[in-house]
């Protein structure tokens, strides 16, 4: 019985060219675009599912809510006194350190480390690392040794089993004494090299642990973070107002997707990405069966009356439906070969566009999951049609009396409807990403970003105490350099530090403000608007940061307009002269405000502009920056001698250049990865619209030759009869635009509410998406009707 279906199958495909090459043309491009989405979401979804226990653990991450920022970075050692009498059973950390950074030595060769950190000793309880050569226990437990990923042993020096190789810094030398396998993209950690923690006396004050805890299997992880976030404030924000900081658990699989915070080890994903590439690739394979759905009901005509003469012969109705669903599930495999080639093919440029190593593996747990898809697909999209076909009537068939009925005609056109719907409604998703990255791009954000160089990794020291302001004079010389400054933060990032201040009029009284230290000429060299006063400069030597023997200090500071107002002050004018206070323990700084500049929003878009304040001379950070405005023509040449200048003066050899227009950028490429994403499925879904709109066009042009014949007989011209057949078609995407409309609006919207900056939606953005639409219908219908209505009439009626 099989075989029989099998060659009545292949018949009806040899028959029916048209309608099995468009049916398997489009549920093939359906098929490509959902594995490759199915791949990418499979990825995502993984990150760091492996890793031991990870089911069980978290990091640690502090919310500062009157910075209104969040990093998840805290204090080791508050973390570990806190952990005593708790469900937590054991603590493993990361830590940041300015011994780690810089150049490093290797042969005579200076090499920036990339990714250095500290570790603890039970680096794999935690994580899932696999050691190539030597001792990583015993290189974590000793001081002065270090364990490098085997592509930066490579790197450094040239092989992969480099132990006993040594590597210095200043008068600090590091032994290699083992080597790990890189890590995989599958995982938010990200490390280089590892070496041994400091030991060295508990201080609650500094915050660069990344700190990871596992709790027991009966731990209550709701109950431990209200607790522990109470205790851990008390501990170590003890003069701050309770509610300064919120200290949460972050489960260690979530973190890939749901942590945006600005100082992740690594770039991470993206839910929002996620969710809507696999919700295209969705919606691309529910277009591609409505294709199938559509063509074949209208090709339910043509196959009657073999219907009918199964019936005739005994067919029953169970048999032709297993006939048609052996028809639709056959067309589907081959769709799914089809596509596999597809995804080959397109595989490595969909992994740039991701910035992934996605790999299509057939004999997998992936492989089987997609067979059981593909072979879903063509029993719901082959369902109805069989159904539908199977209820032919023989005896109404073989005498010529067919119905095709209502409810055909009904499912065909809300099929199309659908599918014009969601095509209008990508379009207007497309274009509305794209406007939203470009006001992103040019809404003003308190600072210049063309034509600024950012140089980072820089010790603090060398730009705040030992060369100060010596070395922006040096830069100053260089030929294209319009103005430099040094900044301890960037701008395209956010702040790293705040103190506790009390203005002069008793306004702002111990409030906790965050501050960036810069140097001279920080309003020119980054393009601050300047509301009141001055920019810091040399002929005011007082401006910089200066101790007295009693340890008091005097400095300079520019404040941001929204901070005047905050303090109590009735227009920047007032501010300036002011002085304002900050105390720490027995020590008082005693700031004057020389300058008020426009408000300044640190990082992206999303993020509120919070007050700030900017102080010359002084900085809390390990590492500073560089910002120098320069001649766009000499832009190379301004960065050759900036490099050899440092290489020169602080043997800094390797540092990071980079524009602050691409770091700006850069804060937005997951918006610009969903906008390319929604860009790639909206042509392919309109181009699946019109596959089925040919489709069914090609049907009723077929099926009305005759009443076009008789009307061309009659004197219709050819545009006339073009028009006759694509007015049902226009008509049905009329009605898909009053769908499509409100529900684009409210998904459109709910996107945008993301942002603080946004754009309006404009109305003619609906237009052009509704006009496209119908254009692309009425070329598409025009062309099968021009062509039915220029075929002679005589061709068509000689028979009757």
């Amino acid at each position: 019985m099989f075989t029989s279906y099998l060659s009545s199958a292949v018949r009806a495909f040899i028959k029916h060219k048209q309608h099995f090459f468009l049916n398997l043309f489009g549920l093939s491009v359906g098929l490509a675009a959902a594995i490759l989405v199915a791949l990418f979401t499979r990825f995502e979804m993984a990150v760091d599912q492996y890793q031991p226990n990870a089911e069980r653990t978290y990091r640690l991450s502090q919310y500062f809510t009157v910075m209104g920022t969040s990093a998840p970075i805290t204090n080791l050692y508050a973390v570990r006194d806190l952990a005593k009498g708790t469900d937590i059973e054991d603590i493993f950390a990361l830590q940041m350190h300015p011994r780690l950074s810089g150049d490093f030595n290797a042969n005579g060769n200076f090499f920036k480390m990339e990714d250095l950190f500290a570790a603890t000793t039970n680096i794999r309880d935690f994580i899932q690392l696999d050691v190539l050569y030597g001792d990583l226990d015993a290189t974590l437990a000793a001081p002065n040794k270090m364990a490098l990923s085997e592509s930066e042993a490579i790197r450094l020096f040239g092989r992969a089993d480099a132990l006993g190789e040594t590597i210095s810094k200043g008068q600090i030398r590091y032994q290699v004494t083992a080597i790990f396998k890189d890590l995989p993209d599958s995982t938010h950690f990200t490390f280089a090299g590892l070496v041994a923690m400091v030991k060295e006396a508990p201080n609650y004050r500094i915050n660069n642990f990344y700190t990871y805890v596992r709790f027991s299997e009966q731990a209550n992880i709701a109950a431990e973070q209200a607790l522990f976030a109470k205790a851990y404030a008390q501990l170590v924000y003890p003069n701050q107002e309770m509610g300064f900081v919120e200290v949460s658990f972050q489960p260690l699989t979530d973190i890939h997707l749901h942590a945006n915070s600005r100082y992740e080890l690594k770039a991470n994903g993206s839910s929002t990405v996620v969710v809507i590439s696999f919700s295209l690739s969705i919606l691309l394979i529910v277009l591609a069966a409505f294709n199938f759905i559509n063509m074949s009901i209208a090709q339910a005509a043509k196959r009657a009356k073999e219907v009918g003469v199964r019936k005739a012969l005994g067919a029953s109705k169970r048999q032709v439906i297993n006939q048609f669903l052996l028809e639709s599930v056959l067309i589907t495999l081959l769709a799914a070969l089809l596509a596999c080639i597809l995804v080959e093919l397109v595989l490595p440029t969909f992994n740039q566009l991701v910035e992934r190593d996605l790999v299509l593996a057939y004999f997998s747990d992936f492989g089987l999951l997609l067979v059981a898809i593909v072979l879903l697909v063509g029993v719901l999209a082959g369902a109805y049609p069989a159904f539908f076909m199977s209820a032919f009537s023989a005896k109404r068939v073989l005498s010529g009396d067919i119905q095709r009925g209502r409810s055909a005609s009904l499912v065909r056109k809300t099929l199309l409807i659908l599918q014009a719907s969601l095509s209008i409604a990508l379009i207007i998703g497309a274009f509305s990403l794209q406007q939203q990255l470009q006001h992103l791009q040019s809404i003003p954000v308190g600072y210049e970003k063309q034509y600024r160089l950012e140089v980072d990794d820089i010790p603090a020291r060398d730009l705040y105490i030992s060369q100060n302001h010596a070395l922006t004079q040096r830069i100053n010389n260089i030929d294209g350099v319009l103005a430099s400054s040094i900044s301890d933060a960037s701008f395209t990032s956010t702040f790293n530090t705040s103190f506790s201040i009390t203005s002069d009029n008793g306004v702002l009284r111990d409030s906790v403000i965050p501050f960036v230290g810069v140097g001279f000429d920080i309003v020119e060299s980054l393009g601050l608007a300047l509301v009141a006063g001055r920019d810091f400069n040399r002929a005011h030597g007082s401006d910089w940061y200066n101790q007295d023997a009693q340890g008091n200090s005097h400095a300079s500071i520019l404040i941001s307009e929204s901070l005047v107002q905050q303090a109590g002050y009735s227009n920047p004018e007032d501010a300036i002269g002011k002085l304002w206070y900050s105390k720490d323990d027995d020590r008082q700084d005693v700031m004057r405000i020389v300058g008020v500049v426009a408000d300044i929003t640190m990082g992206s878009a999303r993020d509120e502009s919070s007050p700030l304040i900017l102080i010359c001379g002084l900085s809390w950070a390990n590492e500073g920056k560089l910002i120098i405005k320069f001649e766009p023509h000499l832009f190379e040449s301004v960065k050759a001698q900036v490099k050899q200048l440092l290489a020169d003066e602080l043997k800094v050899y390797n540092p990071d250049l980079e524009l602050v227009a691409d770091n700006y950028q850069a804060l937005y490429k997951n918006d610009q990865r969903i906008s390319v994403l929604v860009n790639v499925f909206s042509l392919l879904a309109i181009f699946l619209t019109m596959l089925g709109t040919f489709g069914l066009a090609s049907f009723s042009a077929l099926r009305r030759q005759k009443e076009v014949a008789v009307r061309k007989v009659l004197g219709a011209s050819r545009i006339s009869l073009v028009n006759l057949l694509a007015k049902e078609y226009l008509l049905l995407v009329a009605i898909s635009t009053v769908i499509a409309f409100p529900l684009t609006y409210w998904f459109v919207g709910q996107w945008l509410a993301n942002f603080n900056e946004r754009i309006e939606q404009a109305l003619w953005v609906y237009g052009v998406a509704a006009v496209t639409v119908a254009a692309i219908t009425w070329l598409t219908v025009a062309t099968l009707a021009f062509k039915a209505a220029s075929t002679r009439p005589s061709l068509t009626l000689r028979y009757e």
